[in-house]
């Protein structure tokens, strides 16, 4: 089974989350893989007690940026008109810069030349790197270029690698960190999924956020259960979060410096404090998962 653990917003704790329900299924004795998906933030391999081995690491090239031919160019600046991400301006002397970090690889500025000086190069999207975490997890981790675009793409290989050596391992369950919100990469991360998880926090923005992570999670028709973090910090909503997102609360949270502290040694909590507060209420969340999933 695929599951994927996200959130509306960042912070809420979804790498918490998915750490901890990848050592439990593993500590049950199934095979599992865990691949990071938030490939601008990628933490979960830290969150399983680091990587203590290295298996592979290959680069992965999807991205493209704009190249200008300045023997070509006629200096129209037709390229600056057409560029929606403004990636593109004029030097003293009129010919197009591409500024890399704001050129999105498009495309329209080579479309739209009259000389054709202008092609699109391929450069690095990121890297993927698979490795054994210290608490004997394979891990997938995506790890977007610094200032890189194309997240998506790069989501959908580190996707299509877990589900690899998932095959491979002859595996039981794919566990996916998401990136946080709902754009591309939360979008590639959800696409043949299984079965989500919804952290959130009861906060306003975190609900709104969580509702809007459940209209996408509709579109692709995803089972999903909700599991409600930090609950009690900050006093109530006096909502039930259950209701108005309209999926089942398969647990409730406390806030427990337990959790800082498991974090700090770079541990799942479920190993580290196992009768923590923080720790018995995953245990019933994922004992209900286990439930109504027959894991």
């Amino acid at each position: 089974m695929e599951v994927v653990v996200a959130s509306g917003k960042g912070g809420t704790g979804k790498t918490f989350v998915a750490s901890n329900l990848a050592y439990w299924l593993a500590s049950r004795g199934m095979k599992v893989v865990a691949a990071d998906c938030d490939v601008e933030a990628p933490d979960l391999v830290l969150a399983l007690g680091g990587c203590s081995k290295v298996l592979y690491s290959k680069e992965i090239t999807e991205s493209k940026k704009a190249e200008v031919n300045r023997e070509l160019c006629v200096r129209c600046g037709r390229c600056v008109e057409v560029c929606s991400f403004y990636a593109i301006e004029l030097d003293d002397e009129g010919y197009p810069v591409i500024k890399d970090f704001l050129c999105d690889g498009c495309g329209a500025c080579a479309l739209a030349c009259p000389a054709r000086a202008i092609v699109l190069r391929e450069v690095p999207t990121g890297k993927i790197v698979r490795c054994v975490s210290s608490v004997g997890l394979q891990v997938i981790t995506g790890d977007l270029e610094v200032g890189g675009r194309n997240s998506g793409h790069l989501v959908y290989e580190v996707k299509e690698e877990a589900r690899r050596v998932l095959r491979e391992m002859e595996g039981e369950h794919l566990v996916v960190d998401s990136a946080p919100g709902i754009g591309c990469p939360v979008i590639s991360s959800l696409s043949g999924a299984d079965r989500l998880i919804i952290v959130v926090e009861p906060t306003r923005q975190s609900l709104q956020g969580a509702k809007r992570l459940l209209e996408v999670a509709s579109h692709f028709g995803v089972k999903t259960y909700a599991l409600v973090n930090k609950a009690g910090l900050g006093g109530s909503l006096g909502v039930d979060i259950g209701k108005m997102l309209g999926v089942e609360v398969i647990s409730s949270i406390p806030y427990d410096i337990k959790v800082v502290e498991a974090y700090a040694k770079t541990t799942p909590l479920l190993a580290y404090a196992s009768e923590s507060p923080a720790a018995k209420a995953l245990l019933k969340a994922f004992d209900r998962l286990a439930e109504v999933e027959g894991l």
